[in-house]
C-alpha cells in the first residue's frame, strides 16, 4: 500500500492534497464548508475568469491568495507571472519567474520557469524604465577643501578652495532594450539609454547615452552577461576644454546561486576612453570585481565586494592603479519601512610624479552611508528610496582634497 501510496504522490497536485490535508486535517472545511484544496481551485478559476475579462489586477489578488494557501503550486506561480505582464509590467513578471529559477527548491520547475520567460520575451520584446532622482550635495562643484597647492613653483591659490558650496541637482533618465530570445535562457538584448542632469551652475550639466549589444544566458545556478557598449558623455554649456568623452569597450558579468542563502557574482570590462576637447586624458580603462550576498533572517541582506581598476590616459601622472572594498547591509525596519547601511574605502596610487611636485599622487577616499525606503509611499508604482554618503576623500595633492555629503532621493519605473 504504501508503494501505491507514494506513486500516487508523485503527481504535483496529488501532492498538494497531501499537504492541504496534512495542515487541515479531515473534517476541518472552510467557512463555506469547503476544504482548502477547492479553495484553492476556487481562486484559480477566479483568477483566470479576472484575466479572460481583461482585470489583470485582480487576477493577481486572486493568484497571490492561491499561493498563500499552496506556495509551491507551479500553475499559481506561472499565473501570477501572467498576471504581472497583462499589468505592462513585464520586467517585474521576469523577476519574479528569474527568482523562482535561482532558487534551489524550485529547482525541478526550472525548465517551465525558463519557457515561461521565453514566451515573455517573444509576447513582450520591447522593456522600457525611468527614473527620476533630486540630488542634495554640501559640495556640488567638487570644490578642494584646501585654499592653496604648494609646489616646487611656489604656492599658488586654489580657485573656490576651501568654499565648498551647496546645491541640488535633477536627473532624469530612461532606458530601453529589445530582446530576441534564441532559445529557452538564451537572449539577444539590443539596449539604449540616455540621462541628463541639472544643477544651477551651468557648467556641471550634463547628458549621458549609452548603447548596447549583449547576449545573455539563464540558467538554474546563475547568469551570465556578454557585450559591447558605447557611452558619450556631452557638457552642453562648456564651450572650451569640456571634459566631453566617449567610450567603447567590452563588458561581462557572471553570478552563481551557492545556496539557498548565498550568491557570488563576477564582473569586468575593458574600454578605451576618447576625451575629445582634452586629448591628454584620452586612453584605456579596465576594471575588474567580484560580488558576495548572503540573506540574513527573513529580510536582511550582507553584501561585501571588491574591485581593481587600471586607467592609462597619455599624460603619464594621470595614469593610476585603482581598488575598492565595499560592504552593506539591508532590512525591513518595520512591516513598510526598510533601511540600509553601507561603507566604501577607495585607493588610487598614481604611476609619476605629479606636475610641480616631486612625490606621485595618492588619494583614500572613504564613503559611510545610509538609505531608507518605505512600501507605502507609491509615485506610479514605484517607492521612492533615500540614500545619503559622506564622502570623505583624502590626498597628498591638495588640489584633490575634499569633503561632501551626497544625498540621492529617487524613484524608479519600470514597464
Amino acid at each position: 500500500m504504501l508503494r501505491i501510496f507514494f506513486a500516487w504522490c508523485q503527481s504535483p497536485h496529488r501532492m498538494l492534497v497531501v499537504i492541504l490535508l496534512a495542515i487541515f486535517p479531515l473534517g476541518v472545511l472552510a467557512e463555506d464548508g469547503k476544504t482548502p484544496f477547492e479553495v484553492f481551485s476556487d481562486l484559480m478559476q477566479l483568477g483566470q475568469a479576472s484575466l479572460s475579462e481583461g482585470d489583470p489586477k485582480q487576477g493577481e489578488a486572486y493568484f497571490s491568495q492561491a499561493l498563500r494557501l499552496a506556495p509551491g503550486s507551479l500553475r499559481a506561480q506561472l499565473s501570477l507571472a501572467e498576471a504581472f505582464a497583462r499589468q505592462k509590467q513585464v520586467r517585474r513578471a521576469e523577476a519574479y519567474l528569474r527568482h523562482l529559477l535561482l532558487d534551489p527548491a524550485r529547482r525541478a520547475n526550472s525548465a517551465a520557469y525558463l519557457a515561461a520567460i521565453r514566451i515573455l520575451q517573444d509576447r513582450y520584446p520591447v522593456t522600457g524604465a525611468g527614473s527620476f532622482a533630486i540630488l542634495p550635495s554640501t559640495n556640488v562643484a567638487n570644490a578642494s577643501s584646501s585654499p592653496y597647492f604648494d609646489t616646487l613653483l611656489g604656492r599658488f591659490t586654489i580657485e573656490n578652495g576651501g568654499n565648498a558650496v551647496s546645491g541640488i541637482g535633477v536627473e532624469v533618465s530612461g532606458q530601453g532594450s529589445y530582446r530576441f530570445a534564441l532559445d529557452d535562457g538564451l537572449s539577444l538584448e539590443l539596449g539604449g539609454a540616455v540621462s541628463h542632469t541639472w544643477y544651477d551652475a551651468p557648467e556641471l550639466r550634463l547628458w549621458q547615452g549609452r548603447v548596447t549589444v549583449d547576449i545573455r544566458r539563464l540558467t538554474p545556478v546563475g547568469e551570465s552577461r556578454v557585450g559591447l557598449h558605447y557611452d558619450r558623455t556631452f557638457y552642453p554649456d562648456i564651450a572650451r576644454s569640456s571634459p566631453d568623452r566617449t567610450a567603447t569597450g567590452v563588458h561581462g558579468s557572471w553570478s552563481w546561486v551557492l545556496d539557498a542563502r548565498n550568491r557570488i557574482a563576477v564582473y569586468g570590462l575593458t574600454e578605451f576612453r576618447d576625451y575629445l576637447n582634452r586629448p591628454s586624458f584620452t586612453g584605456p580603462f579596465g576594471k575588474v570585481g567580484l560580488n558576495w550576498s548572503r540573506r540574513i533572517g527573513d529580510s536582511g541582506t550582507l553584501t561585501l565586494g571588491a574591485s581593481v581598476e587600471r586607467l592609462r590616459p597619455r599624460l603619464d601622472y594621470h595614469r593610476y592603479w585603482g581598488g575598492d572594498l565595499r560592504a552593506g547591509y539591508e532590512q525591513n525596519l518595520t512591516r513598510t519601512l526598510r533601511g540600509g547601511l553601507s561603507m566604501r574605502a577607495s585607493f588610487r596610487q598614481y604611476d609619476t610624479d605629479f606636475a610641480a611636485v616631486n612625490f606621485s599622487r595618492k588619494d583614500v577616499v572613504y564613503r559611510p552611508g545610509l538609505s531608507l525606503s518605505d512600501s507605502r509611499i507609491k509615485v506610479m508604482g514605484g517607492t521612492p528610496k533615500l540614500s545619503c554618503e559622506y564622502q570623505i576623500q583624502n590626498s597628498n595633492i591638495a588640489l584633490y582634497t575634499m569633503s561632501s555629503v551626497n544625498c540621492r532621493i529617487g524613484w524608479s519605473y519600470r514597464f
